[in-house]
């Protein structure tokens, strides 16, 4: 599937109609897993883009995907195996929700494209960019996920079932005044996420400031030379 492919198809969908769902390249998600999933967005009846990472080397799953799973949902979903432009894909205003693994990467990426998202952590600060997302930004839902995704573990048990993706996709892209808020203040993180990083912003003044303490520490010190000898300056 290539980029073309890709924004034909989201051309085709309505605004905001498109469930997007992404793991990242490091998260581990079992054939088991990764099975209930696929049955949950398609029993959702709503359109997805769903990526699975590449090198995932999961025979069954792919035969399932192959023999069954894609010509059901063809008409509305999207199965991209391998890597996939996420933040281009966000931002395509057919895009109406964001199915993540809450790495921090892809936790700004949705905030800065102004998509509401279903939290699915895995391990490590998952969890805690699931609690930003959910009870501070107020602008994501929990799938459910009450343990960490051990690395290796073929054989663990489902964590999620069809039915808690249902449930999360349909709640989140429904018409509710639930999700309409979430919405709405998805969008609002969206614009104040813009001005932090333009000149003025916070975080541009962070960074800013930095870059300034670097070059300080670095007069103090002595010059910084790279691997020829030539001197390095920060400008700021």
């Amino acid at each position: 599937m290539d980029e073309a492919q890709c924004l034909q198809w989201l051309d085709s969908m309505k605004p905001g109609s498109v469930v997007f769902v992404s793991f990242g390249s490091l998260a581990c998600t079992t054939p088991q897993q990764l099975v209930e999933l696929g049955l949950g967005l398609e029993t959702s009846r709503k359109p997805f883009i769903w990526v699975i990472k590449a090198g995932a080397k999961l025979p069954e799953v792919e035969e399932w995907l192959a023999d069954e799973f894609e010509e059901r949902v063809k008409n509305r979903g999207m199965v991209i195996r391998g890597w996939a432009p996420q933040l281009m894909i966000l931002q395509y205003q057919a895009v109406g929700g964001f199915v993540t693994h809450c790495g921090w990467n892809s936790t700004v990426e949705g905030i800065c494209a102004g998509v509401p998202m279903i939290t699915w952590p895995h391990f490590g600060e998952q969890f805690l960019n699931e609690k930003l997302l959910v009870d501070v930004l107020k602008i994501g839902m929990e799938v459910g996920v009450k343990g960490v995704t051990q690395w290796g573990s073929e054989n663990q048990e489902v964590m999620v079932t069809r039915d808690e993706v249902q449930k999360a996709v349909n709640t989140l892209m429904d018409e509710g005044a639930a999700a309409e808020e979430m919405r709405v203040r998805a969008k609002d993180c969206a614009i104040k996420a813009r001005r932090a990083f333009n000149e003025g912003g916070s975080s541009y003044d962070n960074i800013r400031l930095l870059i300034q303490e670097m070059e300080i520490k670095t007069n103090a010190c002595g010059s910084v030379v790279d691997t020829d000898g030539n001197k390095l300056s920060f400008l700021v």
